[in-house]
């Protein structure tokens, strides 16, 4: 599925931390992609176990454009993020996609989401299904949906870890998606602004930047279609940062800002395209 002139430019940005033997697969599984017109960079944020030495050779093996970025220490998710959109190329994106370091993807994922934004013209972010690569299929992120402004963090719905039987692949709105492989209109990240870095080291700054994007009247859209394996899952209660962050979370929405978000309605788009829901 290859745009016909492939003449929107995309810059892929991927940070890692001590994670060489997964990032190793995600570069092999990008390198398949089907649509040419993009450039790899690489953050390797603060790594001691061997990613320095798989980014000297690996890269050059298989990217025609790619740029690695090392640091001396680890700064964080949120700031890595920040850090590779100010890379002075950035301005000759028209999009920019974040991709995590333990991810494989289809070959036409890039060519499958950068379609999706270019058919709605108000998406400022699209991101796919997230299926948990262990196990039988399923899936371990659909995206979240608020569905009240008071108490909203309590009120959304998210399906998560669930049997894949095809009941999440369409094209419909959220208020946010997973992480792992976003793809990004560039007016839109310019308008939203950076991540978050009060969500450092990780957890929730894609959530919160998504939100973001919700208030400024962006929509945020999930492509079922397009199925990205996860090799981790560090989110959850068990995780320190992710109870931290989302308390942060909670706090940084006021109800006001939550309502608005939910009366944009994602919810009525979702439930039209989600019968099954209604029960």
């Amino acid at each position: 599925m290859v745009s016909s002139d492939c003449t929107s430019r995309i810059h892929i940005f991927i940070y890692s931390w001590n994670k060489a033997a997964e990032l190793e697969v995600t570069l092999r599984s990008l390198a398949r992609t089907d649509y040419p017109n993009y450039k790899v960079f690489i953050l390797n944020n603060g790594s001691s176990d061997g990613t320095a030495e798989l980014l000297a050779t690996l890269p050059q093996q298989l990217f025609r454009e790619f740029k690695v970025i090392t640091l001396p220490v680890n700064i964080g998710a949120p700031a890595a993020r920040n850090w590779l959109y100010a890379d002075p190329e950035t301005g000759q994106a028209d999009y920019v996609a974040y991709f995590d370091d333990d991810i494989e993807v289809q070959p036409d994922w890039l060519s499958r989401l950068l379609a999706t934004l270019e058919q709605h013209p108000r998406a400022g972010v699209v991101g796919a299904k997230i299926i948990n690569a262990a196990g039988p299929k399923t899936v371990q992120h659909s995206g979240g949906i608020l569905t009240r402004g008071t108490d909203w963090i309590n009120h959304i719905i998210l399906f998560t870890n669930c049997p894949d039987q095809g009941q999440f692949d369409n094209v419909s709105e959220r208020d946010y998606v997973m992480g792992c492989a976003n793809l990004y209109r560039r007016s839109a990240m310019d308008e939203v602004g950076l991540f978050d870095i009060q969500f450092a080291p990780t957890q929730f700054d894609d959530v919160d930047h998504h939100l973001r994007m919700r208030l400024q009247s962006w929509q945020v859209l999930f492509n079922g279609l397009v199925e990205v394996r996860h090799m981790r899952n560090s989110g959850g209660a068990a995780n320190a940062n992710h109870l931290a962050n989302r308390f942060k979370l909670e706090k940084k929405y006021d109800t006001a800002s939550a309502e608005k978000i939910f009366r944009q309605g994602a919810l009525l788009d979702f439930v039209e395209k989600h019968p099954w829901i209604r029960g």
